[in-house]
Parts: C-alpha cells; structure tokens; sequence
C-alpha cells in the first residue's frame, strides 16, 4: 500500500481537502515547502478507501495498491431524481426467464458493479460463485427440494417439482452466488448490498433477477447441497440470485405499503 501525490499536480486553493476528508488523518496539511506530507504510520493503518483520490480536483493523488488509476467524472452526467426514483422503483423480481444464454462478459460487467460497495474497513473480501451450467442448476433446484421434502415445510413446493415445475431456481440460465468470510461479522450486510447493486444493474442492463431464498436457506442447513457446491474454506453462503433475459415487459408501478418510520 502507498500513496503518492504528484506535487506538481497538486494546487488544491481551498482548505487542503484530501487532508479534510481522510478518515484516520493520515494525510498532512502542507509543509514549509508547500507540499502536502503523510504520516509514516499510514502504511499500517490506510484502509484504502480512496477518498483522498476521489475528492482530489487535480488528480494528484493516486494509490499504487489499486489496478485502476481514479475515473474522473462529470456531475452533468447524472440523472435527474425523478429519473432515479422511477428506475428504483421499476425494478421487479423475475421468475420467468428466457431460454437463452447470458454472454460471459455480461455477467463479468454486471459483477463489476459491485466493486464500488461499501464494505467494513474497506476490506472487500466477498467472493462470487457463478453457475452457468443448466445440469449443476436443476441438480442444486432438486437438492433443495430433497431438503424441502425432508424438513417437511413447503409441500407445494415438492408437488409441483413433481409435476417438473421449479419453483426454486426457474430454470434460470445462471445462478449467481455471494459467498463471506465465516468470522467476519459483517458478511450478511455486505452480501446484501453486493446484491443489491447486482439487482440494479442487472435492471439498467435489460436482465432480470431474483432472490433465491429457498436454495439461500437450504444451502446453509443441508450438507449435501454445500458439498456439491465444494465451496471455499473460511467461506459461507449468504445470498444467491437467479439472473436471466426476462419472458414479460412490465408497464406500470405497483403499489407499496405506507413506511412505518419513528421519529426521535
């Protein structure tokens, strides 16, 4: 890990904003020669999050420890915010996907996004199960459905299986699965959002997608599904969607329950 600041780059007139920003201070106001220093300790502390580099107005700052230099942006890129909510509010739970394929570097861009979340201490350490193949998909669908069956919840569920209906996985042309480190507390949450960025992006990218509870339930409780799966040591599941090209085009915005919200 290391920081560098070109000098001769750097020309921040306001207050010196990376010094401003920097969560653990790290990062020094100027010097008698007027260059901006960093403390020694900072090796052993930067977690990495890239804010100095982000709120830098001259791209002076870059951190060595990343692939990518910052991507400079524009704010007259942006949507507007009644664009924003009706994206938000358009995205829908597909269980009815087309019986075609999604191209490699489709999935690859739609994981992407979750690059940018937000993670404890910056530390990025989820992984990403991606199960392309139809065969391993109905065999992980009817794992879940043995599981089902045995814990007998959800008859429905093995009946119309029976009947060569999946109700778990929709014959959807991909399963795509968050896996977290087992002793860090904060897996759930991150998988959570890492999902949710996914779900968005699948959405801004003609793709539909949904939670695969009962397979995310089952996997966690049934040996023979996470020994099928030969998952990672030190790693859990902790959430799945299924992610395919949707059959139906939606036209409206149902509608939602009032918020309950508490003021203090």
């Amino acid at each position: 890990m290391e920081i560098l600041i070109d000098h001769d780059k750097c020309n921040c007139k306001q207050i010196s904003l990376c010094s401003a920003i920097c969560p653990y201070g790290f990062i020094l106001s100027r010097n008698e020669n007027n260059e901006m220093g960093l403390l020694k300790e900072y090796k052993h502390f930067c977690i990495n999050c890239g804010q100095c580099a982000s709120i830098c107005p001259t791209s002076a700052i870059n951190i060595v420890k990343n692939d990518e230099y910052p991507e400079r942006y524009s704010k007259k890129t942006g949507i507007s915010k009644s664009q924003a909510a009706q994206f938000l509010k358009t995205r829908r739970s597909v269980r009815a996907f087309k019986d075609k394929k999604i191209p490699r570097a489709e999935i690859e861009k739609i994981l992407s996004i979750t690059k940018w979340i937000p993670t404890a201490s910056n530390k990025q350490k989820l992984k990403w199960l991606v199960i392309e193949s139809s065969d391993k998909i109905h065999e992980l669908a009817r794992l879940t459905v043995e599981w089902i069956n045995k814990n007998n919840i959800s008859k429905e569920i093995v009946e119309q299986w029976e009947k060569g209906e999946d109700l778990i996985l929709r014959k959807a042309p991909a399963l795509i699965i968050v896996l977290g480190q087992k002793d860090n507390y904060w897996s759930g949450a991150e998988a959570g959002i890492a999902l949710t960025y996914l779900e968005l992006f699948a959405h801004a990218n003609n793709l539909g997608t949904c939670w695969a509870g009962y397979f995310t339930r089952a996997v966690n409780h049934f040996a023979p599904l996470e020994d099928y799966l030969d998952l990672p040591e030190a790693y859990k599941i902790c959430g799945s969607v299924m992610i395919g090209y949707p059959v139906y085009k939606l036209h409206s915005i149902p509608s939602r329950k009032k918020l309950s919200v508490i003021y203090k």
